[in-house]
């Protein structure tokens, strides 16, 4: 043999088109406009059923890079009632 596997033989490198990046970054942006609270998983399903090959962790890397990730909600939860008719006792 020559010292080459086979597999490096046939390989081809994929060359990504400027202009599909550019694409995809819009498609992405719209769909996170339209639905503020869609994180990753569910843009890549969104933009699969538009009929775009695309990778989960590529949508992921894009949305981290133009913000576009969903911030989540803190509800700000009430545990103490400090405005109760019973004695208050110090703390020994």
């Amino acid at each position: 043999m020559m010292g080459l596997a086979r597999s490096s033989y046939y390989y081809h490198p994929v060359t990504i088109d400027p202009s599909d990046e550019v694409h995809l970054r819009a498609c992405i942006e719209a769909i996170c406009t339209e639905f503020p609270r869609y994180g990753y998983r569910r843009v890549t399903h969104a933009l699969r059923a538009q009929r775009l090959r695309v990778n989960h962790k590529k949508v992921a890397r894009i949305m981290r890079e133009d913000a576009l990730t969903v911030q989540r909600i803190r509800r700000f939860i009430h545990t103490t009632d400090s405005h109760h008719p019973y004695p208050i006792y110090p703390n020994l």
